[in-house]
């Protein structure tokens, strides 16, 4: 498998955004900006249920399944976009949706696979406590089987990293395109492990982006303007638009990085 570049993928990166913005930008707000509007009304529902067991607390947490939905579209249509040349918009959307059914069943199969692998780690780490007279309940215990489970969840996370492009340009069934993504990163594990976190690392700066100059701005108004509820929408808004942008830019990333490991 080829080798790459962080530092080089970043700039033609951030080459490709500058040439291709007037189309990916519209995209990016029209799919990746609802799923993020989608997924913080979801997530809020999600902090809900700690004090509440309300019916509308769990019908607002499922709305982080269409933005799932959506977030993996958004994804796809990216990726065929910047690995096709000379593609259009409609065109990178067409094969997004066509190829969307299979993209979720793959997800699916993956997510059932992760949850076999947790409910082995808990049964192992149960059984181990068991043979050394240690309480399975105790903290402990459970400390240790949260700590592996994210262990694993991070060590997919990084072989997988190519899984969407994979999706998006070859035609696979599920169990194949998991083992072609998971073949890809053999020899780039550790380059793979840097764009999570660089990934991570963007993730937290656009969050304080919005929490200490979106937020502040935001409370400004509101001592002027006073009308709470559409301020909190607008704030809403802006930060999904933010959002947005990171996730294009996480996109055309790892679809480059495809391009030079799969395809030379």
């Amino acid at each position: 498998m080829t080798t790459f570049s962080l530092g080089t993928i970043w700039e033609e990166t951030i080459a490709f955004l500058r040439r291709e913005a007037a189309l990916l930008i519209p995209v990016a707000l029209a799919i990746f900006g609802p799923a993020q509007v989608l997924l913080s009304f979801g997530m809020a529902g999600a902090g809900t249920l700690r004090t509440t067991t309300g019916v509308a607390a769990s019908a607002q947490l499922l709305l982080t399944i269409p933005a799932a939905v959506l977030v993996l579209f958004g994804n796809l249509a990216i990726s065929k976009i910047v690995l096709m040349p000379g593609s259009s918009v409609g065109e990178g959307l067409a094969s997004a949706a066509r190829r969307l059914s299979r993209s979720l069943g793959t997800m699916l199969l993956l997510a059932s696979a992760f949850i076999a692998v947790a409910l082995a780690i808990v049964v192992a780490v149960i059984l181990a406590a068991m043979v050394f007279s240690v309480d399975p309940r105790s903290k402990v215990i459970q400390d240790q089987i949260a700590g592996l489970v994210v262990v694993a969840m991070f060590i997919l996370l990084i072989r997988l990293l190519l899984l969407v492009p994979v999706l998006a340009m070859e035609n696979r069934s599920a169990a194949e395109t998991i083992r072609r993504a998971w073949t890809l990163s053999r020899t780039n594990v550790l380059r793979f492990a840097a764009v999570w976190v660089l990934t991570l690392f963007l993730g937290v700066f656009i969050a304080l982006i919005e929490q200490f100059v979106v937020g502040s701005l935001i409370a400004l108004i509101k001592l002027a303007v006073g009308d709470v509820e559409l301020l909190r929408a607008a704030e809403t808004l802006i930060n999904a638009g933010i959002q947005a942008m990171l996730s294009l830019a996480v996109a055309v990333y790892v679809a480059l990085v495809y391009r030079k490991v799969a395809l030379g």
